[in-house]
């Protein structure tokens, strides 16, 4: 269904184009992005009305070109916005960060790149995304930072327009280290990387995926005061977070591109042993939602509670268990 409306709007597009042209009136200003997206408030006037709210509306009008991430209106209600009247009392510093992170100098046509996982773009404030093209199941899927890509190359005078299922979170952190200090669900974790000695390690400029137990996550394993991890061997605390990270960024959606038929696959971590991802379904069975991770020692899954974290040089993905290698 999504696919459709889609399709349809680019007909639209092209349409007015045509028709502007039989009225004698110049397509390069009445087909600019501002305009396109002001003429599609169903699909997109959360984001219009951002974008109302920032000068980059003004920037949007001038030659470019542009190109847009668009996350459509169901994508800002995922988000937390379930009104226009919500993103209108939204603070400006929020905004202006959300939509210039949706912003990228230049034309792209996605699906006209390397058929290869998370190629880096720049936004303009060059804050970095990254764009994975790849097939599963003879579809041809494009993602922006793990999110599925709902429709591509909607035309623009000045650019184009890439629509979102997801709206994409701005870079906030330099790095890992600095966005689990700044969570304060992951109190736990970050004295347990404190007394581990890896807390520069994730800081570093060398990227990395961390599955990150919350602070439920350890009391359920144990842990049940930061005491109690103070009072851990520092060795034993480096073992178990080693277990728990790997380098190279790697968001929920490449585990559903890459794992095949069986939809299990493993994944090895920075120690050198695996874990084990398990995809999940739709309750018709048919949609891919998520994935589970399993240690070699836990009893059952662990789910990902919040998924897709940027930060500077990896990804963030938190988990409601600490992962084990052995019983």
């Amino acid at each position: 269904m999504k696919r459709s409306i889609y399709t349809g709007l680019l007909i639209l597009l092209l349409s007015a184009c045509t028709k502007d042209k039989d009225n004698g009136v110049g397509s390069n200003e009445t087909n600019r992005l501002t305009y396109v997206i002001d003429d599609n408030k169903f699909n997109f006037s959360s984001f219009s009305t951002a974008l109302g709210r920032t000068g980059y509306r003004a920037m949007l009008a001038q030659t470019g070109p542009y190109t847009v991430m668009i996350p459509d209106n169901n994508a800002f209600i995922k988000a937390g916005y379930s009104s226009t009247q919500q993103v209108l009392t939204e603070s400006g510093d929020i905004l202006n960060k959300l939509v210039s992170y949706h912003i990228v100098n230049g034309t792209w046509e996605l699906n006209k790149l390397p058929f290869k996982f998370n190629q880096e773009l720049s936004a303009v404030t060059g804050a970095k995304m990254f764009v994975t093209h790849w097939v599963k199941d003879a579809d041809t899927v494009l993602t922006i930072n793990g999110s599925p890509v709902l429709a591509y190359n909607l035309p623009a005078s000045n650019g184009m327009i890439q629509v979102l299922n997801t709206v994409l979170q701005p870079l906030v952190h330099a790095n890992l280290s600095a966005a689990i200090s700044a969570d304060t669900s992951l109190t736990f974790l970050n004295v347990a990387l404190q007394q581990a000695g890896l807390k520069e390690q994730i800081g570093s400029t060398s990227a990395y995926t961390f599955f990150a137990p919350s602070n439920n996550a350890f009391r359920a394993a144990g842990f049940l005061t930061i005491d109690s991890i103070n009072n851990t061997d520092p060795k034993i605390l480096k073992d178990l977070l080693l277990y728990h990270f790997f380098s190279g960024r790697k968001f929920i959606y490449d585990y559903i591109l890459t794992t095949g038929a069986t939809d299990k696959t493993e994944q090895a971590m920075q120690n050198g042993n695996n874990i084990g991802i398990t995809l999940l379904k739709d309750a018709e069975g048919v949609k891919y939602t998520g994935i589970t991770i399993k240690g070699a020692g836990n009893k059952v899954a662990a789910n990902v509670t919040k998924e897709n974290f940027m930060a500077g040089n990896g990804v963030l993905h938190i988990v409601d268990q600490v992962l084990k290698e052995n019983q």
